[in-house]
């Protein structure tokens, strides 16, 4: 139970509330994983914290950071199903695999797309998975596409990769499921591109608490360089499950009926400590540790109201970090995702984009992750010497004409 809990943690960083007029009755249902699926489940929270302390390593900025650790773990799984051989293991290693066969993976990112949608009635989220390959260009294996498709409900369409149109019709899929929080995960498409693979995740669910308007205040937030920032905080006192030690307080805030996802707020109890240094120090079994202990306490609690967007333009350096590097060079092996004696392709993008607003009423976020998949040349030159020709030998630097001749047949004597 608290490992589905943290998964909920990972999906509540971005996810989107709207409130309803009329509350409906409460109804969820139970998530019913498939073999290995705890073991999925420890490996995408890994993940989540190592791709985070990554993030904060290539950014240290003192701005604002949002991930979405699912929308980047299906979208890798995804493309994880096109590996092979060394390239394969280093994905593994990225995404925690290790005693877990690819089998099972899938199996259980099936259960998730599938289930968690309608878990929650009045918690409302969709995932949705595409993949877009070029129309012009060597074709993915059926294989493949049929394993995206059956195990990610991916759509796959063919593109063409020439026409400039081919970038409205991805970025339109985008926003529509998206809700319109995020309109564009690419600029331009590149002639040596060949896919793109693309998870876009969307959710909606007021808090079962919400927050008093009246209670909204103006008060002071204190910034990391020591000043402060009048700000708008949401207030209201409330039975919560709580935690508190020497290094930060946890408190629980659900959405929709309780039982399905919740926001945890973790808060450092040192409020001059960095907050990078901080969040470095917090991992899966931390946050599964306080929240096992958390305790039901009335607390009067206030909290800003926030809202803003976070764009990584590019992931290759974070998931590189974490071990996968060679997926992205031409060393790297997609021979399950296309016919290796036809092309070497290798990942030339892996865009994160997150967006997130939360006040009285919940939450409201989306994300997208799109990983591109191109290689060196978009067409391989075949040139087959099969009759007769002309042939020089050229001194190369100055230009001078050593030997030229012309074959008819090279068989003769």
């Amino acid at each position: 139970m608290k490992k589905l809990v943290a998964l909920c943690l990972i999906i509540i960083s971005f996810s989107a509330c709207k409130k309803e007029g009329h509350v409906p009755t409460d109804i969820t249902k139970t998530i019913v994983l498939p073999a290995n699926g705890s073991s999925v489940i420890d490996a995408n929270n890994t993940f989540a914290f190592n791709f985070l302390h990554a993030t904060l390593q290539k950014d240290n900025s003192n701005n604002n950071k949002l991930i979405s650790p699912l929308s980047i773990y299906l979208a890798l799984s995804m493309t994880y199903n096109g590996a092979n051989n060394a390239t394969k293991d280093s994905m593994a290693k990225t995404l925690q695999l290790s005693g877990i066969n690819i089998d099972d993976l899938n199996a259980v990112c099936n259960a998730l797309i599938t289930q968690l949608p309608a878990e929650d009635n009045r918690v409302q989220l969709s995932i949705a998975n595409s993949i877009w390959y070029n129309q012009n260009n060597f074709q993915p294996l059926t294989s493949f596409v049929n394993t995206v498709h059956n195990f990610y409900n991916a759509d796959a369409q063919a593109l063409n990769f020439n026409d400039a149109s081919s970038v409205n019709t991805i970025n339109h899929w985008v926003a529509q499921n998206t809700n319109n929080k995020i309109t564009k995960v690419i600029e331009a498409i590149s002639p040596n591109d060949l896919m793109y693979l693309i998870n876009a995740i969307y959710f909606n669910g007021a808090w079962q608490y919400t927050f008093p308007i009246s209670n909204t205040h103006n008060d002071a937030f204190h910034l990391q360089d020591g000043s402060t920032k009048t700000v708008q905080f949401m207030q209201q006192e409330i039975s919560a499950n709580f935690y508190r030690d020497g290094s930060f307080t946890l408190i629980e805030l659900p959405y929709g009926g309780g039982k399905s996802c919740s926001m945890y707020i973790v808060l450092p109890a040192d409020q001059q400590q960095n907050i990078n240094a901080f969040v470095s120090s917090i991992n899966k079994n931390v946050l599964e540790n306080a929240i096992s202990k958390a305790d039901t306490a009335a607390v009067q609690i206030s909290i800003p109201k926030w809202e803003y967007a976070y764009n990584i333009d590019d992931m290759r350096p974070e998931l590189s970090m974490l071990g996968m590097g060679n997926a992205f060079t031409d060393a790297a092996d997609f021979s399950n995702m296309y016919n290796a004696a036809q092309i070497k392709p290798f990942i030339t993008k892996a865009v994160h984009k997150a967006y997130i607003k939360v006040n009285e009423e919940g939450t409201v976020a989306a994300a997208v992750t799109g990983i591109g998949v191109g290689t060196t040349s978009s067409e391989q030159i075949v040139f087959k010497v099969d009759h007769p020709f002309l042939y020089t030998i050229v001194e190369k630097q100055t230009g001078a004409i050593l030997f030229t001749g012309v074959i008819n047949n090279p068989g003769d004597n």
